[in-house]
């Protein structure tokens, strides 16, 4: 046997182990950030030339097979519009594995149904494009992430084979400063900042301190227009003293425990791809993009937490279709509806838009009006600055308030 062919033999060998072997999938993903997920069950196994499972996104797949010229291993993975969708699919490869939903129904010979809305999907990737962040767009009624967004992002397809251009492109992905693999959507928490003051905010409504949104606040000092403002007030301006002297009244254990309640410490979340977890300790919250999604979601659906979730079904090759496991925290009531009911009253005039102290990042968060009357809960992290020195997230969530009325 040639050096050429022998070489050739083991790359295929490699390709097996990673498709068919036993052990854990691949799953780098960038920033040192490790994947966990439920494995889906996988269907009675069919004729490899049926090819691998269909990710579909509004009826239409993302995902297909080419030849690979591999014998044992006679499929490699391609994607229409890979790295607009590549938060959502994940990756999968002769060589380096799979992430993702890629990973999670790697034994699954039909479709997988996302529901992903591929307007609202574009609108989020478009506006992020030249920053690092993410987008999280979540239907507070039924759970299903309408948008999943990470910015950079990559095409998946350009080292799902086994060439010399594969492991080039795999290599050149993982030695970016800027991370393009790490899912910022579902794997990255960061501080926070001023949005966790609608936490605050719901925790001293649920604790009886304030009437409404318009009774004026007890902060001490403050600048701007802050001191004593109301919390609708302190909302819209960013009062920070209105929110530490408002979290000193409440108390640390009760904005720990209104926290929790939407989600923040919950150790194990998948949807299916398992997000990390977003904290609220002793010194401040950090949250993923899809964690204040969740939030918002709260407010916009009577106080009530549904999902979230990124499938809708999987259609087998054998014509069963299996739905995804029902989230353990659906339908549980996480603020009273009086509570949801003012707080949504306090953002319906539009987002909240803020930047961390480092000035380098910004967070908004908002709940966005659907062609149908629905909402959703969304949030947008991104870095640098926009347009004449704007919030760099604001006009990230305008293109997406358009997007969802259609």
């Amino acid at each position: 046997m040639s050096t050429t062919n022998r070489r050739r033999a083991a790359v295929a060998a490699a390709a097996l182990m990673t498709l068919f072997g036993a052990g854990t999938a691949g799953c780098a993903s960038g920033g040192g950030a490790s994947e966990e997920a439920p494995k889906a069950q996988a269907s009675p196994q069919r004729k490899a030339e049926e090819g691998l499972v269909g990710i579909l996104v509004a009826g239409r797949s993302v995902t297909g097979t080419k030849p690979s010229g591999i014998d044992r291993a006679p499929y490699q993975r391609t994607y229409t519009d890979g790295e607009l969708y590549s938060a959502v699919t994940g990756y999968r490869s002769l060589v380096y594995g799979a992430s993702g939903l890629e990973s999670i129904y790697r034994d699954v010979r039909g479709t997988v149904e996302t529901t992903i809305d591929p307007a609202l999907q574009r609108a989020a990737a478009e506006g992020l494009r030249g920053h690092t962040g993410a987008a999280v767009a979540l239907d507070a009624e039924t759970g299903r992430i309408r948008a999943l967004v990470s910015a950079p992002s990559y095409d998946p397809s350009t080292f799902s084979g086994n060439t010399r251009a594969d492991a080039g492109a795999w290599k050149e992905l993982n030695a970016k400063e800027d991370h393009p693999l790490l899912n910022r959507a579902l794997r990255q928490a960061v501080p926070a900042g001023r949005t966790f003051h609608v936490v605050v905010a719901a925790a001293a409504l649920e604790k009886g301190l304030y009437a409404s949104m318009d009774t004026p606040t007890r902060a001490p000092g403050g600048t701007g227009g802050c001191e004593n403002a109301s919390i609708s007030h302190a909302l819209r301006d960013g009062c920070d003293d209105v929110f530490t002297a408002m979290a000193a009244e409440v108390g640390r254990e009760a904005v720990r425990s209104t926290a929790e309640a939407f989600g923040f410490n919950e150790k194990e979340l998948d949807v299916p791809v398992r997000a990390v977890e977003s904290t609220f300790g002793d010194e401040e919250a950090e949250a993923t993009p899809l964690q204040m999604a969740r939030v918002m979601a709260v407010i916009g659906n009577g106080g009530k937490q549904i999902g979230p979730r990124l499938v809708d079904r999987i259609a087998h090759g054998d014509g069963s279709v299996q739905k995804p496991k029902a989230y353990a925290a659906a339908g549980r009531q996480v603020i009273k509806q009086e509570t949801a009911a003012q707080l949504r009253s306090a953002l319906a005039s539009g987002q909240l838009a803020t930047r961390t102290d480092s000035d380098k990042e910004s967070w908004s968060v908002a709940l966005l009006r659907t062609a149908n009357g629905g909402l959703l809960g969304a949030a947008v992290r991104a870095d640098g600055s926009g347009p004449g020195g704007t919030v760099p997230s604001a006009p990230v969530m305008d293109r997406m308030a358009k997007a969802a009325t259609g």
